[in-house]
C-alpha cells in the first residue's frame, strides 16, 4: 500500500464519519446543532468577525506552507486524491466548527464558564482530537507534538472569531473551509509519508 492510499483510507472513514449528521440534515431529519450555520441574511456576523476569519485563514495557510514546503508544491495537483481532500474540507470544516465551537463552547458557557475558559478549552480539545493522525504517521510524536500545538492555536483563534461574531458559525466555517481547502489532503499525506520537501 503506498503513502496516498494510506492517507485516503483513514481520510475517507474520518470524513464519511463526519458526513453523517450532515446527510441526515440533508434528507429533512431536524437536528439544532445543524440549524443556523450563520450565512442567512438575517443572521451575518459582524464585519470584524468575518476580517478576523480571513486574517485567521491566510496566515495559518502561509504558515503552514512554509512549515511544510511539500503542501505548497503539492497546490497545482488536480487528482481523485485532491477531490477527497475537497470532501474532508467541506465536512470537517463544517461538523468541527459545530462540535468545537457551537456544541462545546455553548455547554461550556451554559455551565457558567467564562469567554476565556470556553476559548482556551475549546483550542485545547481541537488540537487533541487532530492528534489522532499520529497513529497513521512515520514520525509519530514528533509529527504529533507540533500538530496538536499549531492545531491548538488554530482551535484559539476559530474560538475567537466564534465569539467576536455573536456565537455565530459563519466566519468560523469559512476560515475552516478555506484552510482546508487549501492543506488538504497534502497536510495529511505529509504526516503518512514523512515528506517535508516538495
Amino acid at each position: 500500500m503506498n503513502d496516498r492510499q494510506k492517507t485516503a483510507l483513514p481520510l475517507a472513514a474520518s470524513s464519511l464519519d463526519m458526513f453523517s449528521p450532515l446527510a441526515m440534515v440533508l434528507l429533512g431529519f431536524s437536528m439544532p446543532l445543524f440549524a443556523n450555520l450563520g450565512f442567512g441574511r438575517a443572521s451575518l456576523a459582524s464585519p470584524t468577525a468575518w476580517i478576523l476569519a480571513a486574517v485567521t485563514a491566510i496566515a495559518y495557510v502561509l504558515y503552514t506552507m512554509r512549515a511544510i514546503p511539500f503542501i505548497a508544491g503539492m497546490q497545482r495537483e488536480l487528482s481523485p486524491f485532491k477531490l477527497l481532500g475537497v470532501f474532508a474540507a467541506i465536512v470537517g470544516g463544517i461538523v468541527e466548527e459545530i462540535f468545537f465551537r457551537r456544541w462545546g463552547m455553548d455547554m461550556l458557557m451554559s455551565r457558567g464558564f467564562g469567554s476565556v475558559p470556553q476559548v482556551v478549552i475549546s483550542g485545547i480539545a481541537f488540537g487533541l482530537a487532530h492528534s489522532g493522525w499520529a497513529l497513521f504517521t512515520k514520525r509519530g510524536l514528533a509529527f504529533s507534538l507540533p500538530a496538536v500545538g499549531t492545531t491548538s492555536v488554530l482551535g484559539v483563534l476559530l474560538a475567537v472569531i466564534y465569539i467576536t461574531g455573536g456565537r455565530n458559525l459563519g466566519p468560523g466555517i469559512a476560515a475552516h473551509l478555506a484552510i482546508n481547502l487549501v492543506i488538504e489532503p497534502w497536510l495529511m499525506l505529509s504526516a503518512v509519508s514523512g515528506k517535508r520537501r516538495a
